[in-house]
């Protein structure tokens, strides 16, 4: 009767003894895991002997190469400033000592002697005129080969050359074969080698071995290469060993009980579970503070604003963005080291200002957030301002007494955004609405958000053309009424974005200004302005140039250095440099304003007051600022010869500037009757489109012979429509230009 396969094995076993089926199966299970052991640690051996035999390979190379650079650089060198040398005729001449490459053959052969055995090296090349030191079999002929297709011909720097090897089984048994590239290192040594392959001897030699006479090296090029040899067997039969008396032993712990393998596993498993819990920590904890990270933080809101069924309802979650201001200058003044413990220090102070009321993560840099879910608006602003003393406390790092200070913003959920990156963003808006005003802390504002997509391109574009200087200047020239003569110009920016075009001033200046580029900016401006003006000068006109600068950057204590760092570079005098402020930069923080300014104008640097007239008009601060200049804004100035009220403004000005020994500007002067006017009350200084206007350097540079002089015109020597259309710069102009 035919039974299938497994009732004829059951009944089979059923007839032995249930005990020798446990012995037998765990012999079998033993013989199993042996068997692959040794199969898998045999080949990890295999992988790790060559894996050493190569790093010996490298380390061989480069410390024959170091000692016959020491050799050369110590022997030949000194004996060369001694009148003496290296030859290779060394041993027939006084004073003389073995060329390095001679040195370097006896060196692998003492080498061999000394490593009894387990490495052999020496130099071989194809141009070797030693027998021994040829190209000799094929590993040889294929690995020069190889070295000979990374060569370069005329090479300009050192080759990143790749060592080329190949383990080959020859009556020694396993043998590793290295040859790593020893190419021409200094021009000593291609002098050396190009004037040997002249001599005649050599050149029968090359005929006699069928290699072409003559070759002339250039640096860097491949001369030779250093062959290492690695017998392997040796190596191997000692790992056989030890993966025998390794397994013999496994083999008895598992006889004697499995349950000790089984004690590994619950172990091993242990330590992956506290590994992954580590990993878990790290990918969602900032390295440097040990605050959550953004990831952490983007999780969090996530599950605040959309929690699952079994999780509470939603509720009000308000997060606030945080940026340490001033930190950059402690990078960059005391460096990374310093900045990262004050950096721990501040992460230490916010998160014990917010205590338990919420998540606080570290973004990047000096940035920080704080979630806090359910909590009131006034509850928040109180953490604001804990937060804020605790940041502006005094940081003592390293024998420094520092100080910080933060910018805050915050956004509410579901009031400004109803998702995570919506909040996110507004928060940071809300942040940078703090940064560019006066407050320490500010609530997100929609009618302050100008964070449009076409803003985030045009941000974009605006950091690379700023990196990349392509940034253009025009300049407009400023004359003196009483002499006719140009006394300076006035530095313009100008921006094409690739994606809008054409970019006004304020539009950019806002953008840098709200991404924290207006340093930047002012510096690219500053620096172009001032080389122009030095070149101008040089080629002798003697201007001055004037530069715009923003409310930031007189709120920056770092405006003097790089004021002082911008003349030095260029060279200019300071005096010839006037910095432009309006009366609004000044009017908002005018205590720090004053002392900025009095910090440059020490330098000798001067000031000049623009758009004088459209802003606060204070005359308070005009006593305090060390200004020299006032520019009346074109809106008093465009309709001066038909307004009687604009005419007695400008006088009125003209006499208060004069009566506190200021100079005064008259910009926007874009006709003749302007012109005529101002020179009938013996304005200082003008400029305007009708005089002319705002040109590139190269165009301002090729024009300057003919419009530094001006001869004012009376008006009854002009046609009424010439006054208009004709500037004096002798372009066409009109006032819609």
């Amino acid at each position: 009767m035919n039974l299938p396969i497994g009732r004829r094995l059951a009944a089979t076993l059923s007839g032995i003894p249930l005990r020798v089926q446990i012995t037998a199966m765990c012999c079998s299970f033993v013989v199993v895991v042996s068997l692959v052991t040794w199969i898998i640690v045999s080949r990890s051996q295999e992988q790790v002997i060559q894996f050493e035999a190569l790093k010996l390979a490298d380390i061989v190379v480069k410390q024959a190469a170091s000692a016959r650079s020491a050799y050369s650089s110590l022997a030949v060198s000194k004996l060369k400033s001694d009148g003496l040398g290296a030859s290779e005729f060394s041993a027939d001449e006084h004073g003389h000592i073995p060329l390095p490459a001679q040195f370097l053959k006896n060196l692998s052969y003492r080498s061999q002697q000394d490593n009894n055995g387990l490495f052999s090296f020496r130099p071989i090349s194809k141009w070797n005129l030693a027998p021994e030191h040829g190209i000799q079999d094929s590993f040889q002929e294929w690995a020069w080969q190889q070295l000979e297709a990374q060569n370069q011909r005329s090479p300009t720097a050192p080759l990143e050359w790749t060592p080329v090897w190949r383990i080959s089984d020859d009556d020694n048994g396993k043998t590793l074969r290295y040859l790593s590239a020893d190419p021409a290192a200094s021009p000593s040594c291609v002098n050396c080698h190009n004037v040997l392959e002249k001599r005649p001897d050599v050149i029968a030699k090359r005929i006699a071995s069928g290699v072409k006479p003559g070759n002339q090296w250039q640096l860097h090029e491949l001369l030779g290469a250093i062959e290492i040899t690695i017998p392997l067997d040796r190596v191997a039969a000692l790992a056989r060993e030890q993966t025998r008396d390794g397994l013999l032993i496994v083999l008895g712990i598992t006889i004697i009980g499995l349950c000790g393998v089984c004690f590994i596993v619950f172990y091993d498993a242990a330590r992956s579970h506290a590994a992954t819990r580590k990993l878990a920590f790290h990918a969602n904890h900032d390295s440097l503070t040990g605050l959550p990270n953004r990831f952490a933080l983007e999780s969090t809101l996530n599950d605040l604003i959309n929690p699952s069924e079994d999780k509470l309802r939603k509720q009000q979650v308000i997060l606030a963005f945080l940026d340490l201001d001033n930190f950059k200058q402690v990078n960059d003044t005391l460096g990374h080291e310093t900045g990262d413990k004050v950096l721990t220090m501040a992460a230490n102070r916010i998160a014990q200002a917010v205590a338990d009321n919420g998540l606080v993560a570290r973004l990047g840099g000096d940035e920080f957030a704080v979630a806090m879910p359910g909590k009131s608006v006034e509850h928040v602003n109180a953490i604001a301002g804990r937060i804020a003393d605790a940041v502006n406390q005094p940081y003592e790092v390293e024998g420094y007494r520092l100080s910080l200070g933060v910018s805050m913003g915050a956004a509410i959920y579901p009031d400004h955004a109803c998702t995570t990156s919506d909040l996110l963003r507004c928060a940071d808006v809300a942040m940078y609405i703090s940064k560019n005003g006066s407050a320490e802390f500010s609530w997100y504002d929609p009618d302050s958000d100008t964070n449009a997509v076409s803003n985030l391109v045009m941000k974009d574009e605006l950091r690379e053309a700023i990196d990349k200087q392509e940034l253009d200047i025009h300049y407009q020239p400023k004359y003196c009424l009483k002499t006719g003569q140009m006394t300076g110009v006035e530095a313009l920016a100008r921006w094409n974005s690739p994606s809008s075009g054409f970019v006004p001033p304020d539009v950019f200046i806002s953008l840098a200004e709200h991404v924290g580029l207006i340093n930047e900016l002012t510096r690219l401006i500053l620096k172009g302005a001032t080389d122009q003006c030095r070149q101008w000068r040089d080629a002798g006109y003697e201007l001055s140039v004037s530069v715009n600068l923003s409310a930031m950057n007189l709120h920056d204590g770092t405006l003097p250095d790089m004021i002082r760092e911008v003349l030095d570079s260029s060279g200019l005098p300071a005096s010839a440099l006037i910095l432009e402020v309006t009366e609004g930069t000044v009017m908002t923080n005018v205590d720090r304003t004053c002392e900025v300014l009095s910090q440059v104008r020490n330098l000798g640097v001067a000031f000049s007051v623009d758009d004088y007239g459209a802003g606060y008009s204070s005359l308070s601060y005009l006593n305090k600022l060390p200004v020299s200049e006032l520019k009346l804004d074109r809106a008093f100035i465009t309709h001066v010869g038909t307004s009687e009220k604009d005419a007695v403004i400008v006088r009125a000005t003209l006499e208060l500037a004069h009566n506190l020994g200021l100079s005064m500007v008259a910009e926007g002067v874009e006709d003749a009757a302007a012109l005529d006017f101002l020179r009938s009350i013996h304005c200082d200084q003008v400029q305007g489109y009708f005089l002319c206007r705002p040109l590139p350097a190269r165009e301002l540079d090729r024009r300057l012979p003919f419009i530094r002089q001006f001869k004012p015109v009376p008006d009854s020597e002009l046609e009424p429509d010439q006054l208009m259309q004709t500037g004096l710069d002798g372009v066409p102009q009109s006032k819609a230009a």
